[in-house]
């Protein structure tokens, strides 16, 4: 509404209300009624934010599974001989394998802007196990989720990890050799490099359906969540000070360690892409809470404000440096994360003070 508008406004109610009328007091509460207070936290936001991102993720996983099918039938169409398949339609394949790489990235990057709330909540925490982070039974068996993918061609993958970085990745950039088909010269420069292969058709399609069907669930079960201040202030405080883990698979990932790099996952984009968007989810988090501890302490609540301006800003200029073509060693990765965790240290402590200000139980 413009400004004039809004004070001509004002002074007609006043004016009535000096009249001794009772027609200005509707009115006002009519206005008062229609937003929250400035000290109420707006947990509604909190949930259409997660939502929005779960449907976009959405929209990227149902594309992967469409292109997967194709992808599945033109290999099916060779027998699944890999080999044959590159000799007849190799431009077709290369289309194929870059649109089903950008699928992946628009899924998986809607779901890092969504993780800090979905791993952090404990009603939606199975979600990321089973999407996102959860290890494979070979990786560690006794923290591995028990469930089973089975592929067309009938082959039952047991425990075998989360669909984005233990199946998809590895297969879509040939990282895990069981999940590989072929490696291939994508990009025509007369070599094949990392991250150059055709994915296993049969190991793809199956992953990248399942993905889409995981999270339809998710959006069924995010639908249905009704957040509490508990909910939003333990994702704060458990997703926070999470640095140290993020960082390390960074160091080990080809981002840092190149060719040379073990790791089968966090190829396809650079952990601190990644931690970039968990950190914007928990920050819109925190500021939907804002209110609330602005009234009951500004101090801490500028303090936290810095403190999320801090440490989004330093894992940025990393990510700035490292997309213009700094290559980061070991070491300064290690510094980095060890920065990185003393930030989020603090400033998850800061969220926990202010949760404890408020009376507000942070779930164990």
């Amino acid at each position: 509404m413009p400004r004039f508008i809004l004070i001509a406004l004002l002074t007609a109610l006043l004016a009535l209300a000096a009249c001794g009328g009772q027609t200005a007091q509707t009115p006002v509460n009519t206005l008062e009624a229609a937003a929250p207070a400035a000290t109420d936290a707006d947990l509604a936001a909190v949930k259409q934010y997660t939502l929005d991102q779960a449907q976009q993720m959405k929209t990227g996983s149902a594309a992967l599974a469409a292109v997967a099918q194709t992808y599945y039938d033109l290999l099916a169409s060779h027998n699944f001989d890999y080999a044959a398949a590159w000799a007849a339609d190799a431009t077709t394949l290369t289309q194929l394998v870059a649109d089903i790489k950008t699928h992946w990235l628009t899924a998986s990057t809607h779901y890092e802007l969504d993780e800090g709330i979905i791993a952090g909540v404990p009603s939606l925490a199975y979600y990321d196990v089973w999407i996102d982070a959860g290890p494979s039974a070979e990786e560690a068996p006794e923290e591995a989720l028990e469930w089973t993918l089975t592929l067309p061609d009938g082959r039952e993958l047991q425990s075998p990890g989360n669909f984005f970085h233990s199946l998809l990745e590895p297969a879509i950039w040939g990282t895990h050799g069981d999940f590989g088909g072929l490696a291939v010269d994508l990009d025509g420069d007369g070599a094949t490099q990392l991250g150059e292969a055709l994915p296993d058709a049969n190991l793809l399609l199956a992953a990248a359906q399942g993905l889409d069907r995981a999270t339809s669930e998710m959006i069924t079960a995010v639908q249905s969540w009704q957040p509490t201040l508990s909910d939003a202030f333990t994702a704060l405080s458990v997703m926070i000070p999470t640095m140290n883990e993020y960082f390390e698979q960074w160091k080990l990932s080809s981002f840092v360690a190149g060719e040379s790099s073990q790791e089968a996952a966090f190829i396809g984009t650079s952990r601190l892409f990644d931690i970039n968007g968990i950190l914007s989810g928990l920050d819109f988090t925190y500021d939907s809470l804002a209110a609330r501890v602005r009234t009951a302490d500004p101090a801490l609540h500028d303090q936290i404000d810095a403190g999320f301006a801090d440490l989004r800003g330093y894992v940025g200029d990393l990510y700035e440096q490292e997309q213009a073509g700094r290559r980061f060693t070991a070491e300064q990765a290690d510094l980095f994360g060890t920065e990185a965790q003393a930030k989020a240290t603090a400033l998850a402590g800061q969220v926990s003070q202010a949760a404890a200000l408020l009376n507000i139980v942070i779930a164990e």
